[in-house]
């Protein structure tokens, strides 16, 4: 009786350890473990119950590599995630001369960095290759994204009006991104305040960390950059003022 109730509590052990596999990814491990967890079960229902522990046991290992291994992934995914985001920050930069020349210092320690985050992804050393790549955007804070200090607009300092809101499309030809979204005349008209967009935003995202991950019918906050005022949802159809910067 009391190798039966072991038993039972084995399997009840194991079976919440099945509950909580289902949200990791589908791996390998996941896929013997339950492998082991249905031979526990019918070594049990046949009375088998030294072998159903054994079988338990090796379903729980199974299970653990499993969850391990998602975990490994997971941070590989956000390294990789802040080491693009690292280089597609650099790129913009550059791509913008009197910016990249205003900033050499600044672009110089960030590449140095991202460098470094990138020998150490290959290292598989996901965690402090992540912690470089933040390292490398945080060189690069203020330089581009930086909101404009409000200005006196042609207006005697009246405020116009702009959309606050903007529901994301999908095109077949430059299609929706932060970037091509903060280069509209209605909402930046500079593409290089995307990150505006972005810190705004990540509570909606379904990865706070990709800026490249929006998707169609999703509903973006413009905060404002300057004395302009933000109301109701962009419409293509609609005419909208110049925004003074």
């Amino acid at each position: 009786m009391k190798k039966t109730i072991t038993c039972f509590l084995l399997i009840a052990s194991l079976c919440v350890a099945t509950a909580g596999a289902q949200n990791l990814a589908d791996n390998e491990y996941q896929k013997t473990g339950r492998e082991y967890e249905q031979q526990a079960k019918v070594a049990m229902d046949s009375g088998d119950y030294a072998k159903a522990a054994e079988l338990a046991d090796l379903a729980a290992e199974q299970y653990r590599k499993s969850r391990e291994a998602a975990e490994a992934q997971a941070l590989k995914f956000r390294a990789a995630n802040a080491i693009n985001l690292a280089q597609q920050t650099i790129t913009d930069i550059g791509n913008n001369g009197p910016v990249a020349k205003a900033h050499a210092r600044e672009l110089t320690t960030a590449k140095g960095l991202l460098a470094d985050a990138r020998a150490l992804f290959a290292a598989e050393s996901w965690i402090e290759s992540r912690d470089k790549a933040l390292q490398s955007l945080d060189a690069l804070k203020g330089i581009k994204g930086v909101a404009v200090p409000p200005t006196e607009g042609s207006s005697g300092g009246v405020s116009i009006t702009l959309p606050r809101y903007y529901t994301v499309v999908s095109r077949p030809v430059n299609t929706d991104c932060f970037w091509n979204i903060a280069k509209m005349a209605a909402i930046y008209d500079d593409p290089l305040l995307w990150p505006n967009l972005w810190n705004a935003n990540k509570d909606k995202m379904r990865d706070p960390e990709n800026p490249n991950l929006i998707y169609p019918g999703m509903v973006l906050e413009i905060p404002p950059i300057g004395n302009e005022k933000r109301e109701g949802t962009f419409d293509p159809e609609k005419t909208y003022p110049a925004l003074e910067q």
